[in-house]
């Protein structure tokens, strides 16, 4: 199965929400409409880091998190909306690890949180909240060697060079 990059990482944070009972998961494909409560998810690729022709590529990836206001408190929205954040986020595993784990043909080298949205959508009458990420991955693990560079803490000046 080789799909983009984009598609391959929806469909990776799409899994790690699988376990929240009662949410309605949509990538951003699904067109129509959407059953409260429901998590959207869109990623978007980015530009090429450490140079051209690397295949390294930074996805940015929002997530929301909506609810209709009518029925459902605020306290009970924070309530499932930290329920999706912990679904991200942990000491360990770390998030790359988590999602690497739901992909077969990306290799994603880095993955963060970083940043959250609050808002209220008054004209629909609903509670929404987002969340945003970064990664760094490459469309296939076999590609040019690059799933073999360490992006990590502990060696943070890894890099390509250029010939």
């Amino acid at each position: 199965m080789n799909n983009s990059v984009q598609i391959n990482v929806e469909d990776a944070l799409d899994n790690l929400l699988a376990n929240i009972p009662n949410l309605n998961v949509y990538k951003t494909n699904r067109v129509g409409a959407k059953l409260f409560p429901f998590a959207t998810i869109s990623a978007s690729v980015g530009g090429q880091l450490l140079g051209n022709y690397t295949g390294v590529y930074e996805v940015s990836v929002t997530i929301d998190y909506s609810d209709t206001a009518a029925k459902i408190s605020q306290e009970a929205f924070d309530s499932e909306y930290c329920s999706i954040f912990e679904a991200f986020y942990s000491e360990t595993p770390p998030l790359f690890t988590k999602i690497q784990n739901n992909i077969v043909d990306t290799k994603v080298y880095t993955a963060r949180i970083t940043g959250q949205t609050p808002t209220i959508r008054t004209a629909k009458r609903a509670w929404q909240r987002g969340l945003k990420m970064s990664l760094i991955c490459t469309p296939s693990e076999l590609d040019d060697g690059l799933r073999f560079l360490d992006f990590s803490e502990q060696r943070n000046s890894m890099y390509v060079a250029g010939i």
